[in-house]
């Protein structure tokens, strides 16, 4: 974790304050982020749907990379009894176009 008076936590509260592309980019960046929310826009996940999809991630990490997007609000976390299922909010149901165009993208090699 950065110290809040270093100068790249100052540079990035100003890039998100006057910039809103760079504010949406630090909503999906994050090394499995884009792979959890191009999953969600199918359908609503389980955890250990997530970890049967994403074998190569750690426990650690993918819980952190969904509590980050609950707390961004991009995602909602269910919880029964057996486990927790993840689905889009309406915020992350914005993002479809983008995470479309990105994949997109990358198939016009």
């Amino acid at each position: 974790m950065r110290k809040e008076n270093s100068s790249n936590t100052i540079n990035e509260k100003a890039l998100r304050h006057y910039c809103n592309a760079f504010k949406t980019l630090s909503y999906i960046s994050g090394r499995w982020k884009l792979s959890v929310l191009s999953k969600l826009l199918s359908d609503e996940t389980s955890y250990s749907a997530f970890k049967q999809l994403l074998p190569e991630i750690s426990d650690r990490t993918l819980s952190k990379q969904l509590n980050e997007l609950v707390q961004d609000g991009l995602i909602l976390k269910n919880k029964n009894k057996i486990s927790s299922i993840y689905s889009l909010t309406s915020k992350g149901r914005k993002l479809e176009k983008i995470l479309i165009a990105l994949a997109e993208f990358q198939d016009q090699d």
